[in-house]
């Protein structure tokens, strides 16, 4: 959720489209944390860094908020 906070500063605006990153993860938390258990996994393990699977996971999100948002302006929802 952090990632998607500094998204939206970044780009000074709150991104368009529903249901949000948060909402999201709220409504199936599941991926959220296995996720995070990779990246704790690869810290464990090899002492690295490794939020390959967060990073996919938002990917997937961020994309199904914004085509949705894209969809909402064409009039489509």
């Amino acid at each position: 959720m952090v990632s998607y906070v500094i998204l939206n500063i970044k780009s000074d605006s709150i991104l368009p489209g529903s249901p949000t990153i948060p909402e999201q993860i709220a409504a199936n938390k599941r991926p959220y944390y296995e996720a995070l258990e990779l990246a704790d996994d690869a810290w464990a393990q090899r002492q690295e860094v490794d939020v390959t699977a967060l990073e996919a996971m938002l990917d997937s999100y961020l994309a199904k908020q914004l085509v949705n948002a894209a969809e909402a302006a064409r009039g489509e929802d």
